[in-house]
């Protein structure tokens, strides 16, 4: 059995002016983690102003992808 760990941040912003500054800070916050666990991080869209920001086994470890659901 696989012990699976991430960690997620979720942003929500009203203000296109401050959505570049929380979703860096956010994968900022995710960055050490990433690293210590071998993954990458992944950016969703998830719906108007809604974002997660999460490390993600599937994505390359030094890698950031970003994808709209």
């Amino acid at each position: 059995m696989t012990n699976a760990t991430q960690i997620i941040r979720h942003v929500s912003v009203t203000d296109v002016a401050t959505l570049d500054h929380l979703l860096n800070s956010a994968v900022d916050g995710v960055i050490a983690d990433a690293l210590a666990l071998s993954q990458g991080i992944k950016v969703t869209r998830v719906g108007p102003g809604d974002y997660v920001v999460k490390t993600a086994p599937d994505v390359p470890c030094g890698y950031t992808i970003y994808e709209q659901r």
